[in-house]
């Protein structure tokens, strides 16, 4: 089983940068809009922007509802059909953003999504936490032989074993997984990103996580803990209320992410501990030496309150006051002389 999947020409896995996804969702603003959502993914570096395909008449009944975070609840059904991407809306938003150089793929909802997606060519799918335990679902979109990203919020490790083993007895080993809590937003206590070993540990495939918390911080925590995949919602401004506005980041937001994502690798850098180049200047300036205390004369012995330890360090080093103390000088020091070896 491969620990590293390649969604177009880029590797997701564990000896890999993390792979950055914006998250657009459906259709929150009208298509002129949602091109900005993708211009403005692709300026702040994002890998990836995605959507959600669904129709309302195949993913809620009628009578289904959201239990809001406050209490409150919605209709399910409405909900969808007020936010579904039309066919047309896709082919463009897909076009816009092959324009852009940004990968653009989608989380469907029904078998009909997924084959009109794989009309479209996206080069990978994405499957909500509502789908893990949807194995006939599961197993279709792997039989497409495309590259699998599988949220597994709501779950327990043995579900999340049924879809993996699901997906890879289609002969289909181009899988990872995102650690997910289904909330907007969830408690901190409820976060748990040490799952993210857990799962590495379990399945051996590249794991990340999608982030449903405010701000940036739990997203570059993941990222910082080995996540492969980092995926966040995304909008042009909280304030418009969108969907999820309240776990989504703003344009500037997303970029500084990035760009502290990006900046990981290089901050791990060497397992080796040495004294790097950048140091050397410091180690001569801000280490210590053995300095007079006061006035001495060439033949004086050197007691303990002759000498003081102080910066810079171009001077003998302070693990030697034993060496000098008791010993007699060769040549006269003033007060605040740096201590040499040939002092004695």
């Amino acid at each position: 089983m491969p620990s590293t999947v390649n969604i177009l020409s880029i590797p997701i896995g564990n000896n890999y940068p993390s792979f950055i996804v914006s998250e657009i969702g459906a259709m929150y603003e009208d298509l002129n809009g949602m091109k900005k959502m993708i211009k403005a993914s692709a300026d702040a570096g994002a890998d990836a922007v995605k959507v959600q395909t669904y129709r309302a008449d195949t993913i809620a009944h009628p009578d289904s509802e959201f239990e809001l975070e406050d209490g409150s609840k919605i209709s399910q059904f409405e909900f969808f059909k007020k936010y579904e991407i039309s066919d047309e809306a896709h082919y463009e938003m897909a076009k816009y953003a092959k324009k852009l150089g940004i990968i653009f793929f989608s989380t469907p909802s029904d078998t009909r999504d997924v084959d009109f997606l794989n009309w479209l060519h996206v080069p990978a799918f994405k499957t909500g936490s509502d789908d893990l335990t949807n194995y006939p679902f599961l197993e279709y979109i792997a039989k497409k032989g495309k590259p699998m990203i599988v949220s597994t919020g709501m779950s327990t490790l043995a579900e999340v074993e049924g879809a993996v083993h699901t997906i890879l007895n289609t002969g289909n080993d181009q899988l990872a997984l995102l650690h997910c809590t289904v909330s907007y937003p969830p408690d901190s206590v409820y976060v748990n990103l040490n799952v993210i070993n857990t799962l590495q540990q379990a399945f051996n495939l590249p794991i990340g996580y999608s982030n449903h918390m405010k701000g940036i911080f739990p997203s570059y925590l993941a990222a910082a803990m080995g996540a492969s995949i980092v995926e966040v919602h995304f909008t042009l401004d909280r304030a418009l209320k969108r969907p999820d506005y309240q776990v989504a980041l703003e344009p500037a937001e997303l970029k500084e992410l990035v760009a502290q994502i990006r900046a990981i690798p290089v901050l791990e850098g060497s397992k080796i501990k040495q004294i790097t180049e950048t140091e050397k200047k410091w180690r001569r300036n801000a280490r210590k030496s053995l300095i007079a205390k006061r006035d001495k004369k060439a033949g004086d012995i050197l007691g303990p309150g002759d000498i003081k330890i102080m910066r810079p360090g171009t001077g003998a080093h302070p693990r030697y006051l034993q060496s000098y103390l008791g010993r007699e000088l060769k040549k006269d020091l003033k007060e605040n002389d740096i201590i040499t070896f040939d002092a004695i």
